[in-house]
């Protein structure tokens, strides 16, 4: 059995090259990353990815898996028009968003966090502008806690 810091590090570079997979498919990924732009984004990658790897195979990571689900739901006010609504309704500044996440790993720790989510994002009493729905991934790493 692989140990848990081996398998979220792989869960990790797993993710993180599937995710550049699928949103580089259809860009000559050699050709993009010798641009500036895409020398920049590289840059951050290899760092991202090289920094919670250290942390990960530091920290003896040993948890659990798939240990909790949530849903959430809310409302925002924007100061202005929120992006979300069509101008001029009866509200154009409430914004909707709902969601579901499913923690897919703690450590023992407590200090590493993998978490799987889905969200929603709409204009909460008027005509949708850009809702979206978004699947995601978010690994979470606490410095301290008092």
């Amino acid at each position: 059995m692989m140990d848990s810091k081996w398998m979220f590090v792989l869960t990790l570079v797993l993710f993180a090259a599937a995710w550049g997979a699928y949103s580089l498919r259809g860009v000559d990924v050699k050709e993009y990353f010798a641009t500036r732009t895409g020398k920049g984004i590289l840059k951050g990658i290899v760092i991202a990815v090289v920094a919670t790897i250290l942390l990960a195979l530091l920290s003896g990571c040993a948890g659990t898996y798939m240990d909790q689900a949530s849903v959430y739901a809310g409302l925002d006010y924007t100061k202005k028009q929120s992006p979300q609504c069509e101008g001029g309704g009866p509200d154009d500044h409430s914004t909707s968003n709902i969601g579901l996440m499913l923690r897919a790993f703690q450590s023992d720790d407590d200090r590493f966090t993998t978490t799987v989510k889905y969200t929603h994002h709409s204009c909460a009493f008027g005509e949708d502008s850009r809702g979206y729905d978004a699947l995601g991934m978010e690994m979470k790493y606490t410095l301290w806690s008092r």
